[in-house]
C-alpha cells in the first residue's frame, strides 16, 4: 500500500512538473496583445488614424518599429503613393514618446522607444497620423479599402479591431477580409451604422497575414475630392526631383557656352587669317560658310586638316602624313605581290630617297624617323604589330601641334575636363536625390533616364573643343576643300593639272574622301603619283589602288596584337485580406 502511495504521489509530482513546464514554453517572449485602429474620414479624403499597439515582452526591448507603407497596388489595384504626415507616438497617459522615421523600399519606418533605455513587461504606443487622398473613387461608389495590421508583423498579434467614422457622409456597405495575404478565413466581422463602422478580428495575426477593412461611401456626400489643379501641385511636390533631371544637360550646355562655342571673326571672309580683326562668340544659329577651295591648305599639313575637320586625329590622318612625305620625296611608296602557295600575297614598301634636311613639322619628322630609324627599305607587313604606339604618338603630335598653331581658344583638355566633370558631378548629385527620393517608391525609369544621358555627355562632351577665330577660318577653308573634292568642281580647269592631284591626294585621304578623289581619277584617266608607284598598279584602277593603299596601311600601322587579343480593383468585388492601403507591419528593437 506505502507502495502505491508512493508511485501516486511521484507520478502527481511529475504530472504537475510537465504541466507547468508546458505552460511555461507557451508563454510567448513577447506579443502584441491587441491592436486597435481609430479611423476618421476628413472631408478632404484625406484620413486620420490613431493606433494603439498594447505590446508586452519577457526580454530587455528599447520598443517597436512601425512600417506604414507609402505606395500600394496589392489586390489588382493601380498603384497608388500617399503622403503621410502629422505623425506622433504617445503612450496611455499622453506622454510623448521618442521616434525616428526613415523611408525604406515602399515603407515609412518609425523606430519608436529610447535607444539608452530598455524595458520589460507591458508598453502602449498610440501612433497617429495622417494619410492625404485615402480615398478610392469608382463610377457607382467611393470606398475607403485599408490594411489595418499589414503582413510585416515579426511580433504576434493576439488580437485586433478598427473603428471608422465618416462624419461627411454616411456609410452604405462595409467588409473585411482576414488571414494569409491574398485569402479570405472568414473570421473578422463588421458591422455599421448610418456614419460609423466596427471591424473586429479576435485571431492571432501571424507575419504573412493581414487584417483589411472596406467601407463603401455614396457618390453624393459633403465629401471633397482634389480638383485637378491640386492634384498637381501635389504630384510636383512629391516628384520635384523629377525636374533636375536635364540639371546635368543643362550644366554641359552651359559649359559649352562659355569654354566650348566657337569663337570667329565678325568678317565673313574666311581666307583673312588677321587676329587682330574683330571677333564675336560663334552665333547659335550659325551655318558654315564654306567656300570652294581649289588649292591644298598653306598653313596645315594634311594630318593637321584631318585632325581639325573632325576634332580628332586618326589612323588616317597619320597615313595622310606618309603620303606627303612622300609627295615631298623623301619616300617612295610601291605595291608588292608575291606567291605563296596558290595564294597572291599583296604588301607594301617604303624606301628613303633621302634624308631630312630642311625643318619639317614635328609629326612628319617623327614619324620619317621611325619609319627608317633601322634600315632605309621598309615593308608594310613588317611594321604590323610593332608600329602602333608610334602611330599613337603621331596622332597626339598632331593635336598638339593644331594648339600650338592657336587653332583653339581654350585647350581642348581642358574643356573637355570642364564637360566631363560637371557632368559626373551634376549627374551622381541627382542620382543621389534619385535614389533618396524616387527609388524607395519603385520609381526606376528615372535612373534610367540619367544613365542613358551621362553617356550622351560624356560623348559630347569629349568632343568639345572652343576654335580662335584663326581656328574657325582654318576649319572653314578644310570643309571647303573637302567638298571641292567630294563634289568634284576642280575638274574643268585642273583636269590635266595632275600636281593639284599630287598636291590634294593626302589631303583626301585625311578627309575621309579618299574614294571620290580616286573614282574622279579614274574617269579623267589620271594614274596614280608617282610616288605611289603607279608603274605597279597591279592590275587595279586607280579608285581601287588608292583605296587599297589607304585602308591596308592604316589598319597595319595600327594593328595593336594584346588589344585584338581581348576580347486595381475595388474591395467589394473579390478583394482578399492584405489588397488596401495602409497595413505594413512592424517588429520590436
Amino acid at each position: 500500500m506505502k507502495r502505491l502511495f508512493s508511485f501516486i504521489a511521484v507520478f502527481v509530482a511529475a504530472s504537475s512538473f510537465f504541466i507547468s513546464s508546458v505552460h511555461a514554453q507557451s508563454v510567448l517572449p513577447e506579443e502584441i496583445a491587441s491592436f486597435h485602429s481609430d479611423i476618421t474620414i476628413n472631408k478632404n479624403t484625406s484620413v486620420s488614424i490613431t493606433e494603439t499597439i498594447d505590446y508586452t515582452t519577457t526580454l530587455q526591448k528599447h520598443g517597436i518599429y512601425r512600417y506604414i507603407p507609402v505606395t500600394y497596388g496589392a489586390g489588382g489595384r493601380e498603384k497608388e503613393t500617399h503622403r503621410i504626415s502629422h505623425i506622433s507616438v504617445k503612450d496611455e497617459r499622453g506622454r510623448t514618446i521618442p521616434f525616428t522615421r526613415s523611408q525604406d523600399g515602399l515603407n515609412l519606418n518609425l523606430k519608436i522607444g529610447d535607444a539608452d533605455v530598455t524595458f520589460t513587461g507591458d508598453k502602449t504606443y498610440i501612433i497617429s497620423y495622417e494619410v492625404e487622398q485615402a480615398l478610392d473613387h469608382y463610377d457607382d461608389h467611393v470606398e475607403f479599402y485599408w490594411d489595418i495590421t499589414g503582413e510585416g508583423w515579426k511580433v504576434p498579434i493576439a488580437s485586433s479591431s478598427a473603428t471608422v467614422t465618416s462624419p461627411f457622409s454616411p456609410i452604405e456597405r462595409v467588409t473585411c477580409y482576414s488571414g494569409l495575404v491574398g485569402r479570405d478565413d472568414g473570421g473578422c466581422t463588421s458591422s455599421f451604422i448610418e456614419r460609423s463602422a466596427s471591424f473586429v478580428y479576435p485571431q492571432e495575426v501571424a507575419y504573412g497575414e493581414n487584417f483589411t477593412i472596406v467601407v463603401g461611401l455614396p457618390k453624393e456626400s459633403q465629401l471633397v475630392f482634389p480638383t485637378q489643379q491640386e492634384l498637381l501641385r501635389s504630384w510636383i511636390e512629391d516628384n520635384w526631383v523629377l525636374f533636375l533631371l536635364p540639371l546635368p544637360t543643362l550644366l554641359v550646355i552651359l559649359v559649352w557656352i562659355k569654354k566650348g562655342r566657337d569663337i570667329q571673326f565678325v568678317s565673313p571672309d574666311v581666307f583673312n587669317l588677321d587676329p587682330n580683326r574683330p571677333v564675336q562668340r560663334r552665333p547659335l544659329s550659325f551655318k558654315a560658310r564654306e567656300p570652294f577651295v581649289y588649292e591644298p591648305l598653306k598653313m596645315l599639313t594634311p594630318g593637321e586638316a584631318g585632325s581639325l575637320i573632325d576634332g580628332q586625329a586618326s589612323p588616317r590622318d597619320v597615313v595622310a602624313e606618309i603620303l606627303e612625305l612622300a609627295r615631298k620625296k623623301y619616300l617612295k611608296i610601291d605595291r608588292v605581290e608575291s606567291k605563296v602557295l596558290f595564294f597572291s600575297v599583296k604588301d607594301y614598301t617604303f624606301t628613303k630617297l633621302k634624308p631630312m634636311t630642311s625643318p619639317e613639322p614635328a609629326a612628319q619628322t617623327y614619324l620619317f624617323g621611325q619609319l627608317f630609324k633601322i634600315q632605309d627599305v621598309v615593308s608594310l607587313s613588317s611594321l604590323k604589330g610593332t608600329f602602333y604606339q608610334e602611330m599613337a604618338a603621331v596622332r597626339a603630335m598632331l593635336k598638339s601641334s593644331l594648339e600650338q598653331k592657336g587653332i583653339y581658344e581654350t585647350k581642348p583638355s581642358v574643356t573637355k575636363a570642364w564637360a566631363l566633370g560637371v557632368n559626373f558631378a551634376s549627374s551622381a548629385a541627382v542620382f543621389g536625390l534619385v535614389s533618396v527620393y524616387l527609388l524607395p517608391l519603385d520609381i526606376v525609369w528615372p535612373v534610367i533616364v540619367l544613365f542613358v544621358q551621362f553617356g550622351l555627355l560624356s560623348l559630347w562632351g569629349g568632343l568639345l573643343a572652343q576654335k580662335s577665330a584663326v581656328g574657325t577660318n582654318l576649319w572653314l577653308q578644310t570643309r571647303g576643300l573637302r567638298k571641292t573634292i567630294t563634289y568634284g568642281k576642280w575638274r574643268e580647269e585642273i583636269k590635266e593639272k595632275n600636281l593639284f592631284i599630287e598636291e590634294v591626294l593626302p589631303f583626301a585621304v585625311a578627309f575621309g574622301v579618299v574614294d571620290k578623289l580616286a573614282s574622279d581619277m579614274d574617269k579623267l584617266g589620271v594614274n596614280p603619283p608617282d610616288y605611289l608607284g603607279s608603274a605597279n598598279l597591279g592590275g587595279l584602277t586607280a579608285a581601287q589602288f588608292v583605296n587599297d593603299f589607304s585602308t591596308t596601311v592604316g589598319q597595319n600601322l595600327s594593328y595593336n596584337p594584346s588589344s585584338s587579343s581581348r576580347s486595381g480593383g475595388s474591395g467589394f468585388s473579390g478583394g482578399s485580406s492584405g489588397g488596401g492601403g495602409g497595413g505594413g507591419g512592424g517588429g520590436s528593437w
